[in-house]
């Protein structure tokens, strides 16, 4: 397992802090140094950098979660990479919440589902962000309990590559998530009454600079939002998933630069109860050269692949040059 901010240092750390009520693309994530220098002002809790080859067979795991001068990535079955419930607590898209009310969910790359109890309603958040260049964390929530246990994080961000790097290869046979925070059990406050349920956290951001991309079968990239809590919590927005492709063949002959065969999820979080469900989030690709078609970039709209979208079930650190890096 590799992972920063530790789950005991998470609340002293404050890069997410600083990214939460911004909804623009810090620059460092689009150009990073070339130095692989980490510092304070910096937006990313965990950068592997000038890492030739990337396997992941264990658990990767960030707020802000950066691979820069990298040529390829395998996350492997049992490997995952995640930023789920590592966004912000309350965030641009922040869920309301009513005093005893339950709480709407955080918006990103979709509306959060608006909170509904005791004939109160509260909103959901707002959907905010750059479907065609996303790298922004996702939203919270909270309940009518106003304790830091009613309150559900969104999702953060997991970027690969960068525009002037980007990776030439991407296999996942795994999962790569950056999910928004269900909070489901029953709310209660201090006199034992029960209170409206916390909303769920919107999806974070999957940015990924790359050439090529193999989905294998029963793998997942993910920017789901968080379930409402029980009772009337709204659901979490989906977040934002955005392929920006380099290097795409325009010769002659058509050579494809992605395999699909997984699931691509942005769906919105579910409402409890009367609570509504988030709007889904975003799927985005890099304008294709003329001639070429979708998200992949196929050669003809009759190759056009088809989604289906399934319910979901400061400490810095870097890794830098080496020719292989494994995460068991």
């Amino acid at each position: 397992m590799l992972q920063a901010p530790l789950d005991e240092e998470s609340e002293s750390d404050l890069a997410p802090k600083l990214q939460c009520e911004s909804d623009t693309c810090p620059e460092e994530l689009i150009y990073p140094p070339e130095d692989c220098s980490v510092n304070a002002s910096l937006s990313f809790t965990l950068q592997i950098c000038r890492v030739e080859d990337i396997i992941v067979d264990g658990l990767v795991k960030g707020s802000i979660l950066h691979v820069h001068r990298a040529r390829t990535v395998v996350v492997n079955p049992t490997g995952s990479i995640t930023a789920s419930e590592l966004g912000c607590k309350g965030g641009v898209g922040k869920g309301q919440v009513l005093s005893s009310g339950a709480g709407g969910g955080g918006g990103h790359g979709g509306k959060g589902g608006a909170g509904y109890f005791n004939n109160n309603l509260s909103k959901g958040g707002k959907e905010y962000g750059n479907v065609d260049l996303p790298c922004e964390l996702g939203s919270g929530s909270g309940g009518g309990n106003s304790s830091s246990e009613g309150k559900t994080a969104g999702g953060g961000i997991i970027v690969m590559g960068s525009k002037e790097h980007p990776l030439w290869k991407l296999d996942i046979f795994g999962s790569v998530r950056a999910d928004g925070e269900s909070l489901e059990q029953v709310t209660e406050c201090q006199t034992a009454e029960l209170v409206g349920g916390s909303g769920g956290g919107s999806g974070g951001t999957l940015l990924l600079f790359l050439q090529t991309l193999t989905l294998a079968n029963n793998s997942l990239l993910s920017t789901a939002g968080g379930s409402g809590g029980h009772v009337g919590g709204g659901g979490g927005g989906g977040g934002r998933v955005h392929f920006h492709w380099s290097s795409i063949p325009t010769g002659d002959e058509y050579v494809p630069i992605a395999n699909i065969n997984g699931t691509i999820f942005t769906r919105g979080g579910n409402g409890s109860d009367n609570g509504q469900a988030g709007s889904d989030g975003s799927i985005s690709g890099k304008e294709c050269p003329n001639g070429l078609f979708g998200l992949f970039c196929v050669m003809s709209m009759g190759q056009m692949l088809h989604f289906v979208f399934l319910a979901p079930q400061k400490n810095f650190l870097i890794v830098q040059n080496t020719f292989m890096f494994v995460v068991v």
